[in-house]
């Protein structure tokens, strides 16, 4: 790091730092300013702010060990989200943003009502922001904490503070990781900062900027790197040599390693992804993303529901086509250059320290901060709404004045900060760290979209598959410990999925609904379509909607399909697979002709609210 690349790191945490402070006062005014930006975020602003946030200094890090360990189909832990996001699109956006609710914890009590509903609500709102969005923090935070290690190093001073603690607490000196400490303190301190004190109107606007240095750095330095090992053809001709001329065609493949792997058990632990993992990750994985989380709370922001599915239209492109590649490439180069890394998630830092001159050094580092730190405020700020919000004005205070309830946001924001940096401080791995989550939600996933559609669900419903998901996640790595058999992560989702789903059914069918009063106002508010809010749709004749489900279903799939056609698309014509990308860009086409028929004239969800 030359003085160049530290001025421009520098300059960078005064800007965001200065234009998130200017929002002090307006996010000051009332809970839903400090929140939800007052409801008034126009789509753009929305959709770049959720792009930012899941932008994340871990994401391209993560990215780099999956693809190091099974290849471009290693991906698709993630990319089968685009289920779930075009879901989003053709129902949950419009939904959400009819609620006129601060967080999603809150929906439940507005969806099942009585003390159950209250529970839950109170409960999943320590449930999310404990376990879920504090562990993205914490593995953020070690994301960064890799970059750092590696862009800077353990300066010389820290090893003698560390040998006087260790002898003061009476450890060897070994086990006191000073420098990881203080590094994630430091890091947070900048990132919590203008969290606290200018809100979401703050963490929108700087998201802004975030995402813009962020997308512009991450495609210099896959330009970078690619023209390190000879350009697009270098590349597949050093992957050939790294791995062999039979197993570049399987590690370049977007559905499969290898051949082998076709005849491996899909219980084994073996590394890769094969196409029955594929198939796996397609129809259970991507179930979690329908359960809210940081997407609705931009959802709640927007000014409108035509804002709300524009956000996610963009957010989609934006996460799953724009940003996805130049990552992927550098994962790729990162393995010509360093063939016996024992570290793969640490390859991006390290070849980005090895090719980037001074000057673009900065500036990548200065992303990798932005990446950090839209994420950071995003949970933060997620997490503190949770606490006011379901558990301070709601159980613990519910006279509580909008200055009171602004005061006790900004102080749990950093208490939150301080737990997110004692689990990272004790954190190994980002991609551990991702299964383990994934693998809750898809125990979890079904009910959070059966319950927009079904009237008969109720709290107990979510109660179960919440309890069910935490037991079976956590105890089917004992399981393998104690009988010394791995299973593979997706065979762990899918054993998640089977055996949690009938629990909650049964649990549905065997309690009580919820109230009648509770389900009538639900209907009239968020108007949820289908036939199976039939009982209440006759209950409330004057209220409009749509009780055909077939045209928005279509509407999804295709808009999936599209998606994924466009995704690798980009893809196929980075690895010269030009006859691949001709298929796709013609189902791509095929499927905007189907949705502009579908969706004409008055069947335009973006024509009017």
């Amino acid at each position: 790091m030359s003085v160049l690349d530290w001025s421009i790191v520098g300059g960078y945490i005064v800007l965001v730092s200065i234009v998130g402070l200017l929002f002090i006062r307006r996010a000051s005014g009332s809970v839903d300013d400090f929140f939800v930006a007052g409801r008034k975020l126009p789509w753009w602003i929305a959709g770049t702010s959720l792009i930012a946030t899941s932008f994340a200094a871990d994401t391209p890090l993560a990215i780099s060990g999956l693809v190091s360990r099974g290849g471009i189909s290693g991906n698709w832990m993630w990319w089968s989200q685009v289920i779930a996001w075009t879901l989003a699109v053709a129902f949950f956006a419009k939904l959400w943003r009819r609620t006129g609710l601060l967080t999603d914890a809150e929906f439940i009590e507005l969806r099942y009502g009585g003390q159950p509903g209250a529970f839950l609500r109170g409960f999943k709102a320590l449930y999310v922001s404990l376990i879920f969005s504090t562990g993205t923090l914490a593995w953020v935070m070690l994301a960064m904490q890799k970059i750092v290690d590696v862009a800077i190093g353990e300066p010389a001073w820290v090893a003698p503070l560390e040998k006087s603690v260790a002898t003061y607490l009476g450890m060897p000196t070994e086990s006191i990781d000073l420098w990881k400490w203080i590094v994630l303190i430091t890091l947070f301190l900048v990132a919590t900062v203008y969290t606290v004190l200018s809100g979401f109107w703050g963490i929108v606007v700087t998201d802004l900027i975030q995402f813009t240095i962020a997308i512009v750095a991450s495609m210099i330095f896959a330009g970078y790197a690619v023209h390190s090992v000879g350009g697009l053809s270098g590349l597949q001709e050093g992957l050939a040599e790294r791995l062999g001329p039979d197993q570049v065609g399987g590690f370049m493949s977007f559905f499969s390693t290898s051949d082998s792997e076709l005849h491996t058990p899909l219980w084994s632990g073996a590394e890769g992804t094969g196409y029955f993992s594929i198939v796996i990750f397609l129809t259970v994985l991507w179930w979690g993303d329908c359960s809210g989380g940081i997407g609705t709370q931009r959802i709640f922001s927007t000014r409108s529901e035509r804002d709300s599915i524009l956000a996610v239209i963009w957010y989609n492109l934006g996460h799953f086509v724009l940003r996805i590649w130049p990552w992927i490439l550098v994962a790729l180069v990162a393995l010509i250059h360093f063939p016996q890394s024992e570290d793969p998630e640490a390859n991006y830092p390290r070849l980005m320290m090895t090719l980037l001159p001074s000057g673009l050094r900065g500036l990548m580092i200065a992303s990798l901060l932005a990446a950090f730190m839209s994420t950071v405020d995003t949970h933060l700020n997620w997490n503190s709404s949770y606490f006011v919000n379901d558990i301070y004005r709601r159980f613990l205070k519910k006279s509580a004045t909008q200055k009171q309830c602004v005061a006790a946001s900004r102080w749990s924001t950093l208490g939150f900060a301080a737990l997110a940096i004692t689990i990272a401080a004790f954190m190994d791995s980002i991609g551990d760290a991702w299964l383990y989550l994934f693998n809750i939600q898809a125990g979890l996933g079904m009910v959070l979209m059966v319950r927009w559609f079904w009237w008969r669900v109720n709290a107990w419903s979510e109660i179960s598959a919440m309890v069910a998901s935490l037991v079976v996640t956590t105890a089917l790595p004992i399981i393998s410990k104690l009988f010394e058999f791995e299973w593979s992560g997706p065979f762990r989702v899918l054993l998640t999925a089977i055996i949690c789903t009938p629990v909650w059914i049964i649990v549905t069918l065997q309690t009580r609904p919820p109230s009648p009063d509770t389900l009538d106002a639900f209907y009239k508010k968020v108007r949820p379509p289908g036939p199976f809010w039939q009982p209440y749709a006759r209950r409330n004749p004057d209220v409009i909607t749509d009780r055909d489900l077939v045209r928005p279903i279509v509407g999804w799939l295709t808009s999936a399909v599209g998606l994924f056609c466009m995704m690798f698309l980009v893809g196929q014509l980075l690895f010269l697979q030009y006859q691949a990308a001709m298929i796709s860009g013609i189902v791509l086409l095929v499927c905007i002709v189907i949705l502009y028929f579908l969706y004409r004239g008055a069947n335009n969800p973006l024509a009017s609210d």
